[in-house]
C-alpha cells in the first residue's frame, strides 16, 4: 500500500516537504542530514509545483504516490495567510514554470554555501523565494536553502493528517489515466528549448513573451513553435478524465455515487477560485494588454486560449454552485 498527500486537507500556499527510496534523495538527505530530500508547493486543485531536473513543473497530487516509509510533511505558517497573498505566493512559482534545474547552485546549498543566486531554480529555492517575495522570511539565506532549512522554519508548523493511504487498486487505476500536467510539462519544454536556440538567457514562457514582444522577426518560430508542442490541445485531458466537472447531468449522476467526493470537489472549486478573479482572466487581461502595445500574432493566439479557459472555469463554477444548491448539506 501507498500513501499520497491529502488535498482535502491542504490550503493554498502549504509547503510540501518529501522523499524517496531514489539514489539522488539518499544523497541529498545523507548530506544535509534530514529525513526529507525535496520541497513543492500546493497550489490548488490537486495540483503542487516543484523545480526538479526536468525544471520547474506542476504535477498532480492525485498521482504523486509515496511508499510508506517515505517521509512527508505539509507545512503552514504559522501566522494566518491572507487567501490574496497565498494566491500571489502561488502565481509566483506559476510564472516561473519552464525555468531550468539550478544544478550546481544545488549542491551549493546542500553544503551550505551560496549568497548570490541566478534565475535558474532548485526546490527549496523556488518555495522560500516565492515567500520573501510577498513578505515572508522563511530561512535565512532564501537563494541558497534546503529542504531541511524549510522543516526547521520556525515560521512553519506542521500540518496533521497531511497524507492518506492508497490501496493498490486505485494506483493501479491511476496508472492507466492520462496525465494532463505531463503532457503540460512537456509541451512547455518543447517551446523553452525551441526558444532558447533564439536566446539562451531564456527561462520561463514570460521570458518567451518578451522575446515575441521585442523582435517581431520571431512571431512565426513562437508559433510554430506553440502548435506543434500541442499546449493549446492539453485543456481537452481534464475533459475526457473528468467529463463531468463541465456537464451538470453527468455531474448529478457521479454526485448520487460519491456525494462527499463531489461536495468537496465543488466547495474547493468556489473556495480557490472567482469567475473574474483567476490566473485564466489574468493571463488574458495581459495578453490582452500586450497586444495592444506590440499586435503579435503570438500574443493574439495566446489571448484567445485564455479567453476560451477563463470562460471554460466560468462553466466549471456555475455548474459547481448549482451542483451544491441541490445538494444541499446537512453539516
Amino acid at each position: 500500500m501507498k500513501k499520497r498527500l491529502n488535498e482535502k486537507i491542504l490550503k493554498l500556499g502549504d509547503v510540501i516537504l518529501t522523499t524517496s527510496d531514489a539514489g539522488i534523495s539518499k544523497l541529498i538527505r545523507a548530506t544535509t542530514i534530514s529525513p526529507i530530500s525535496h520541497a513543492m508547493l500546493y497550489v490548488g486543485h490537486c495540483s503542487v509545483i516543484d523545480a526538479t531536473g526536468d525544471g520547474v513543473h506542476s504535477a498532480n497530487t492525485q498521482r504523486l504516490f509515496f511508499e510508506q516509509n517515505n517521509a512527508v510533511f505539509a507545512l503552514r505558517l504559522k501566522e494566518e495567510l491572507d487567501p490574496s497573498i497565498a494566491i500571489k505566493i502561488c502565481n509566483y512559482v506559476r510564472e516561473r514554470v519552464g525555468s531550468e534545474y539550478a544544478t550546481l547552485e544545488a549542491g551549493r546549498a546542500w553544503q551550505g554555501l551560496g549568497s548570490k543566486g541566478s534565475s535558474k531554480q532548485f526546490c527549496s529555492r523556488l518555495v522560500a523565494q516565492a515567500f520573501a517575495a510577498n513578505g515572508f522570511d522563511l530561512v535565512n539565506n532564501t537563494n541558497f536553502c534546503t529542504p531541511k532549512k524549510l522543516l526547521k522554519s520556525a515560521k512553519l508548523v506542521k500540518v496533521a493528517n497531511a497524507t492518506v493511504d492508497v490501496a493498490d487498486e486505485e494506483f493501479q487505476a491511476w496508472q492507466a489515466h492520462p496525465s494532463g500536467l505531463d503532457l503540460m510539462r512537456q509541451s512547455t519544454n518543447h517551446i523553452l528549448t525551441g526558444a532558447r536556440k533564439i536566446d539562451k538567457s531564456i527561462q520561463h514562457l514570460r521570458d518567451v513573451d518578451k522575446l515575441v514582444l521585442e523582435n517581431s522577426k520571431h512571431d512565426e518560430t513562437i508559433i510554430q513553435l506553440y502548435v506543434e508542442s500541442g499546449f493549446f490541445e492539453v485543456w481537452k485531458t481534464d475533459h475526457q478524465i473528468n467529463p463531468w466537472h463541465y456537464d451538470t447531468k453527468l455531474m448529478a449522476e457521479v454526485g448520487n455515487r460519491n456525494p462527499d467526493g463531489v461536495r468537496w470537489y465543488c466547495k474547493s472549486t468556489l473556495s480557490e477560485d472567482s469567475r473574474t478573479e483567476n490566473r485564466y482572466v489574468a493571463n488574458a487581461t495581459l495578453y490582452q494588454h500586450y497586444q495592444s502595445l506590440r499586435p503579435r500574432k503570438t500574443i493574439v493566439m495566446l489571448m484567445a486560449f485564455y479567453q476560451m479557459l477563463a470562460e471554460q472555469h466560468a462553466d466549471r463554477i456555475d455548474i459547481a454552485e448549482d451542483w451544491l444548491k441541490k445538494n444541499p448539506s446537512n453539516d
